[in-house]
């Protein structure tokens, strides 16, 4: 199981976060940002130990407020609708041609690689529905064959694989070695989208993050703690309105 950084500004209680040590910070101090969520910034050598749930509640109101902000500005940039979409993890980009001369709202795929959205009021929300149901077909048609490959090279039998909007997670893997896959996925850089593909493989034989689980995903992909930090700041390639 992979988590996705970007819901953790959702308004939530307790806030998912993440601790940075600094020897330029002097004090401990909090921030919040769309892509990275809820970060404490803590002295390298504080000088007495930070109960961090202690913090969380005094600084709940301020956590609350900035959380609600960041969610009405990123609803607000959801609500447009894109004019292209960039797949990085399978090398295509598509251009969205919007047309007003259909009863029945449908979205189909041109040649020269063009997404065509035919919709009489050319409804935003439809749009991206439509969007949606189009990028998960895309996910189910390309991540599918590429685990499979991957799976076959590495000897790590899965049981099942299915492709959805997972809102929190890149990907995950049940105790009877099913897998689901995020087609967020396809946003972004091929090596991440492989790295989430071989984590969740990993995790047919430990399913937790052990010691052994670690060198087995890096015993795979050799870039594996390079590649996991880079997923913690790497929602900016996945547009908004797919959350």
């Amino acid at each position: 199981m992979i988590a996705i950084m970007m819901e953790s500004f959702q308004v939530t209680w307790p806030p998912f976060y993440t601790v940075k040590k600094s020897t330029r910070s002097k004090r401990v101090r909090l921030s919040i940002h769309p892509h990275t969520g809820l970060t404490i910034h803590l002295p390298h050598n504080p000088r007495q130990p930070v109960d961090i749930d202690a913090l969380l509640l005094e600084k709940k109101a301020w956590i609350l407020k900035h959380s609600a902000l960041l969610e009405q500005a990123h609803k607000k940039e959801a609500a447009v609708l894109p004019q292209s979409l960039l797949l990085s993890a399978i090398d295509e980009t598509w251009t969205v041609d919007p047309m007003q001369n259909c009863a029945k709202p449908t979205l189909f795929a041109a040649a020269g690689f063009r997404l065509v959205l035919m919709d009489k009021e050319l409804n935003t929300d439809r749009a991206l529905l439509l969007l949606h149901r189009w990028l998960k077909k895309k996910g189910t048609q390309h991540l599918i064959p590429w685990l499979t490959e991957l799976s076959q090279r590495h000897q790590l039998p899965f049981n099942n694989v299915s492709v959805r909007n997972q809102k929190t997670l890149w990907g995950s893997c049940s105790s009877t070695k099913n897998i689901q896959l995020n087609y967020k996925m396809l946003f972004l850089p091929k090596a991440l989208a492989e790295h989430i593909l071989l984590h969740e493989l990993s995790h047919i034989k430990h399913l937790n993050h052990s010691r052994s689980f670690w060198r087995l995903l890096c015993s795979l992909d050799p870039h594996c703690h390079e590649h996991n930090k880079a997923l913690k700041t790497i929602e900016s390639k996945v547009p908004a309105w797919l959350y």
